[in-house]
């Protein structure tokens, strides 16, 4: 593995049932890029994140995270190795019983023997970092979806993490929130100097703040490239999907046998 690259996807396949999802999937990603994985609906995006974070395992091929093949390290390892990570789902996913300050804190009161001093004042940070240390002593439900968003944000750096995968960041945002969580994103990728991985629908918002694009499709990457290459691409199922088409090479059905042979009733 090249020591610029902080995940090295090789030769991965993944099923459910007889259906494979990814078939001999290649890809690097970067140490200190933001890179957005894209694609059609279907065609793996999240479920590439989750083999990434160790939470699903290939069924052939291998997945190195620091160096490490996920898939042979023992449940201390990998959680070792997860404390590295931060990890932004796209519910957000705060504890409702729990203060914005509480939420916060939460990762480092499990993983890190801090006075409550230390505490304290790492958890104001964070909060200052997404703009939302007025909210410490406030409940999850009365916060709004993006600044809900913002706080799991915060949340997610808490421990300082070498790497973040986002999934779905801009899902359900208002423009106004979307752009707050663009800038919060490259922001934090400099000043904490992160590597960032990020699960979007969103072509505009995600290529405006990413160095690299990884396109899914069809089981395989599609194409690997910066955002202005890809808009410029002359690929048929590249074009497709950064332009929006609706007819193209990516089908709008998915795979089944011809109508006609399984409606019911129909005479021949």
């Amino acid at each position: 593995m090249a020591t610029d690259d902080i995940i090295n996807i090789q030769n991965v396949s993944f099923y459910r049932g007889d259906r494979a999802i990814f078939k001999n999937l290649n890809c690097t990603i970067e140490t200190g890029k933001i890179t957005a994985i894209m694609g059609p609906s279907g065609s793996g995006k999240t479920t590439l994140l989750r083999l990434i974070g160790g939470l699903l395992q290939p069924d052939e091929g291998r997945i190195l995270l620091f160096g490490q093949d996920i898939a042979q390290l023992n449940r201390k390892q990998l959680n070792q190795l997860r404390a590295r990570m931060g990890v932004l789902f796209q519910s957000g996913a705060l504890f409702t019983d729990l203060s914005v300050f509480e939420n916060v804190a939460f990762p480092l009161r499990e993983h890190m023997n801090l006075s409550a001093d230390d505490l304290y004042n790492r958890v104001l940070l964070k909060l200052e970092a997404v703009g939302l240390r007025g909210t410490r002593d406030l409940m999850p439900s009365q916060l709004s979806g993006g600044m809900a968003r913002r706080v799991a944000l915060a949340r997610a750096v808490a421990m300082e993490p070498e790497l973040i995968l986002y999934d779905e960041p801009f899902a359900g945002q208002d423009p106004i929130a979307m752009a707050v969580l663009q800038r919060l994103i490259k922001h934090l990728n400099v000043q904490m100097h992160l590597t960032s991985v990020l699960v979007s629908h969103d072509i505009a918002e995600a290529c405006a703040i990413s160095d690299q694009v990884i396109l899914l499709g069809d089981g395989r990457v599609l194409a690997q490239d910066s955002p202005a290459a890809l808009q410029a691409s002359d690929d048929p199922a590249v074009k497709q999907f950064i332009h929006g088409e609706a007819d193209g090479v990516i089908p709008f059905h998915f795979p089944a046998p011809p109508l006609q042979q399984e409606l019911r009733g129909q005479s021949e």
